[in-house]
């Protein structure tokens, strides 16, 4: 479940940088209002994601659905340019959250050691 709300974290961030762009440097009440809930949706999820995968995975993960989404969409909907390394560029950054993804491998004892604990928690051995 935790890769859902990672997936869908990474939508909602896509969502306002795609919105971002209609809010006229936030002039526009409602894209501005569409930006500011989208951001707080994809925070939340982001953060019940943390709960079971590791921090510096679901961040990378998070950024990079939101980067090369939002990129996509801006050639997509925005007629932004193209070109050899800029598709390059974005195919490392999808198949770098491929890997995380794919690569991922849980606890095999069920006991997720990346729970939030103090640093140095003695019942973690640290």
């Amino acid at each position: 479940m935790s890769w859902i709300y990672l997936l869908c974290a990474g939508v909602f961030e896509i969502v306002w940088a795609v919105t971002m762009k209609h809010t006229d440097g936030f002039t526009q009440l409602w894209p501005s209002i569409g930006v500011a809930s989208a951001m707080i949706i994809s925070f939340i999820l982001l953060a019940c994601a943390i709960r079971h995968i590791p921090l510096g995975t679901a961040y990378a993960v998070w950024a990079g659905i939101g980067a090369a989404g939002a990129a996509i969409c801006g050639v997509i909907l925005y007629d932004e340019p193209t070109s050899l390394w800029r598709v390059l560029s974005l195919c490392a950054i999808v198949v770098g959250v491929l890997g995380l993804k794919f690569l991922y491998e849980p606890d095999v004892d069920g006991v997720n050691d990346h729970d939030a604990t103090p640093l140095g928690d003695a019942r973690k051995g640290g």
